[in-house]
């Protein structure tokens, strides 16, 4: 474990600086014992919120499968088949009853259409040209008016006016002239099928000459009415839920039944997600438990899991996950067995359905994503609020280290300063020491040299 060395290393002019640094070194070592300490505790909290983030993500894609399950239980479990989609098409726009629709189209309609007339003076230019020099228009639909202000006294201006006017016709312009002899003219047609008379009038003439009167569409139901049903858009709803798109006059039938691929699919991805918390909660126990080894807040998550997994319904024929072929494992895990599904009546699939339910409006879906909201909810949640108290104490023991770290810097310059003036006494002391001992000696070494000398 590291400790916090002085400013600079100390070097001493006396005999004792290595002594002077060791005692440096090992004041500074223990004053930096709590800061060791609480950088080991930061380190453990950082685990912790580390590992609770992990898990956040984790149930955050449990709870997105929810999503899933949901989108996926709606009308996804019912598939309308055509016989003959070139006569007609289908689509499920809710939960219609299972069953066969034979639709007969006596006639797909047509629109009505109209083309604006020659002029003296053909259009050219259709960006500087146009059929009348009038700045308003009366536009006819049927038996409705409509008034048709374009923003210039172009033929361009004039068909984007005309479509921005809210009347069931689109404007186009159209050349009817070779290359070099252009002659654009404005085009209408009916939005909505049948015989509208389709015309424009300057405030003095008509503009336009209908080129085709439309008519409605009409079909059959299981042969009823016999006269068939009249509409002015190939797109009609035959049963509740259920939308045709007619194309073609001929028969052809619609068969509506159920799918599971879509819920299948979805429970397959709740089961993969749930696996995935579940063998990271696990982690927290044990001999080689994870950093939240002993946080209550383990528990509550064990408890939300085994809640999804337990969850009973209270009517109808599907009460359970098992019944949908999900099952629980010994260490706690789910597995899906997709052929429950496949093997399901038309009842049974309608009974899932209810089952399962709606995260906004019951059912296991509503149980499951209030659960979960338990752990999530960014201002209630039990993992939410851990994190942010994780987060909150981090910072605090950051701060704490930060400011045990700077009287430690303190302390180890007031400690060199004061090392420093005693190695400079201690040197000083020494020089008069040597300095002292000097002059005892040289007498003796005269005398030796004297007495050296009679001897001669």
């Amino acid at each position: 474990m590291s400790t916090i060395s002085p400013a600079s290393t100390f070097t001493g002019s006396s005999s004792f600086g290595p002594d002077l640094q060791n005692a440096l070194n090992r004041a500074i070592s223990i004053a930096s014992l709590p800061i060791q300490q609480m950088t080991a505790d930061k380190q453990r909290i950082d685990d912790r919120a580390t590992e609770v983030g992990t898990l956040s993500t984790l149930f955050g894609t449990l709870q997105t499968s929810l999503q899933t399950l949901a989108s996926g239980s709606g009308s996804k479990v019912l598939a309308a088949t055509v016989s003959d989609p070139t006569i007609l098409q289908a689509s499920i726009t809710g939960s219609p009853l299972q069953g066969s629709y034979a639709i007969q189209v006596l006639d797909p309609g047509s629109s009505s259409s109209a083309l604006s007339n020659a002029g003296s003076t053909p259009v050219t230019d259709p960006s500087t040209q146009n059929i009348s020099s009038s700045t308003s228009f009366t536009l006819t639909v049927g038996s409705n008016t409509y008034t048709v202000s374009p923003a210039s006294q172009d033929l361009n201006s004039l068909a984007a006016a005309i479509n921005s006017a809210g009347a069931p016709v689109q404007a186009t312009v159209i050349n009817l002239g070779g290359p070099s002899a252009p002659d654009y003219r404005l085009a209408l047609q009916s939005t909505d099928l049948g015989g509208d008379a389709l015309q424009l009038n300057d405030g003095t003439n008509n503009l336009l000459t209908q080129t085709a009167t439309g008519a409605n569409a009409s079909y059959t139901v299981n042969g009823q009415p016999p006269g068939g049903i009249s509409s002015n858009s190939r797109t009609v709803t035959i049963a509740p839920g259920l939308d045709i798109s007619l194309n073609k006059a001929g028969t052809s039938t619609v068969t509506v039944a159920g799918n599971t691929t879509a819920i299948s699919n979805s429970l397959n991805a709740f089961v993969t997600a749930y696996n995935a918390v579940v063998t990271e909660v696990q982690k927290q126990h044990g001999q080689n438990a994870g950093p939240l080894t002993g946080d209550s807040s383990v528990l509550a998550m064990e408890s939300s899991l085994r809640q999804l997994g337990d969850y009973s319904g209270s009517s109808g024929s599907i009460t359970s996950l098992t019944q949908l072929g999900i099952q629980f494992t010994k260490t706690g895990a789910l597995t899906f067995d997709p052929s429950a599904l496949s093997g399901l009546s038309s009842q049974k699939i309608s009974d899932a359905i209810s089952f399962l339910g709606d995260p906004n409006a019951g059912g296991y879906l509503q149980f499951a994503t209030s659960t979960l909201n338990g752990l999530l909810d960014p201002i209630t949640g039990l993992l939410s609020s851990e994190q942010q108290s994780l987060q909150a104490q981090s910072t605090k023991e950051a701060k704490a280290i930060s400011d045990a770290q700077d009287r430690v810097t303190q302390l180890g310059n007031n400690l060199m300063a004061q090392m420093a003036a005693a190695d400079a006494l201690i040197s000083k002391l020494q020089s008069q020491t040597q300095f002292i001992v000097g002059l005892f000696q040289l007498p003796t070494q005269n005398s030796n040299g004297t007495f050296g000398n009679s001897g001669g």
